[in-house]
């Protein structure tokens, strides 16, 4: 999405915006690494063709907080 093609439809019509999405009444969403949760800026795109949508986590440092806390999902192979 973020080069600006569709992965569902194939379609060159994607649009993308930062800080577009809230949850909770906070710009972003809560990505929970530490007791204290505080809110992440999101980038969205959009296919304008298909409707299809992705969210992707701004923040550097709170991608940072994920790699260290949460366990890494291992590739399955078949």
């Amino acid at each position: 999405m973020r080069s600006g093609t569709c992965p569902k439809c194939g379609g060159a019509e994607v649009h993308g915006a930062r800080g577009s999405f809230s949850w909770g009444g906070e710009q972003g969403v809560r990505i929970k690494t530490s007791p204290l949760v505080r809110g992440s800026q999101v980038d969205t795109y959009i296919c304008a063709s298909c409707g299809y949508f992705e969210h992707y986590v701004a923040d550097p440092g709170k991608l940072a907080e994920v790699a260290d806390v949460w366990p890494r999902v291992t590739p399955s192979t078949g």
